[in-house]
């Protein structure tokens, strides 16, 4: 009788005890199966890269082109995700400034690699806009032209898949970039080229074309206005670390990394990923 009085007064308590592990169970099973859908999986201590569509686009423009804003307020309404495909969210941007008129203060902020890129398609040194997709250049401008070239890109899968881990300081504002690059589906790519970019939006400048706001603007080539050769086999992944630092000019809250891989002379974009600087705003500085 005293042994099971004994394990009537105990039996609540274990019976707590139980329901706590069961919920700590409950909990790691959730935690470890909750995934993004584009985000990587760790596995084995590698990256296992996944395909997506996500798209690159190239839009060369000059802040005294009165040409420019039409096609940039397209871009400008993908970005801001109001619909315009059938996935504003997987179009990234990129918007180099030209020489073709004179004093461009973004242009004129990084001329090498600005000019780098302008060279290396060579129509945007004779006329803007310019405007190239995953590599390929589209026809002049019109809404439903473009809308719909646009959705047929966001429903191809790219054959290279890449991962970007930020690390950011923003009092000393430096920063590393870790990148994986795979190659997930397609024949190898003897010429590949893998460009990394810092680009900032939200700038608030009174352009001569009446353009106000300016977004995905290029501040910098981590890599140099003419790429790193990289060469993967098809299944293969490869790791890169780049170190950078963010100019006082440049509001690091509005910065992304672009990381996307090319070949040097077919000019085909094969993959392309973006992820925003980690900013943390920091006081009594």
């Amino acid at each position: 009788m005293k042994i099971k009085t004994k394990m009537k007064k105990y039996l609540p308590f274990t019976k707590k005890i139980y329901a706590y592990c069961s919920l700590f169970t409950v909990f790691c099973l959730l935690f470890s199966s909750c995934e993004s859908n584009d985000g990587p999986v760790s596995i084995n201590n590698s990256v296992n890269l996944k395909s997506n569509s996500k798209s690159l686009v190239e839009f060369f423009t000059n802040t005294s082109c009165v040409y420019c804003p039409p096609p940039g307020h397209f871009l400008d309404q993908i970005d801001s995700l109001q619909g315009i495909t059938i996935n504003d969210t997987n179009v990234i941007i990129i918007r180099y400034h030209t020489a073709v008129f004179a004093n461009d203060p973004y242009y004129l902020y990084n001329t090498p690699d600005n000019q780098g890129r302008c060279d290396y398609y060579y129509a945007p040194n004779t006329f803007n806009p310019v405007t190239y997709m995953m590599g390929q250049v589209l026809p002049s401008y019109s809404f439903a032209v473009w809308q719909s070239l646009f959705n047929v890109q966001l429903a191809t899968k790219n054959n290279f898949g890449i991962n970007i881990v930020i690390a950011y300081d923003s009092l000393s504002r430096t920063g590393t970039a870790d990148i994986n690059v795979g190659q997930l589906t397609g024949q190898e790519i003897t010429d590949l080229k893998m460009h990394v970019a810092l680009t900032e939006s939200e700038i608030y400048y009174a352009a001569p074309n009446g353009e106000s706001v300016h977004q995905n603007t290029l501040r910098k080539l981590l890599t140099g206005p003419s790429g790193q050769s990289i060469s993967i086999q098809p299944g293969q992944t490869q790791s890169f670390s780049f170190n950078f630092s963010v100019d006082n000019i440049i509001n690091a809250r509005y910065c992304d990394i672009i990381v996307f891989v090319q070949s040097a002379a077919g000019q085909n974009v094969y993959g392309v990923e973006k992820k925003r600087l980690p900013f943390q705003l920091v006081f009594g500085s």
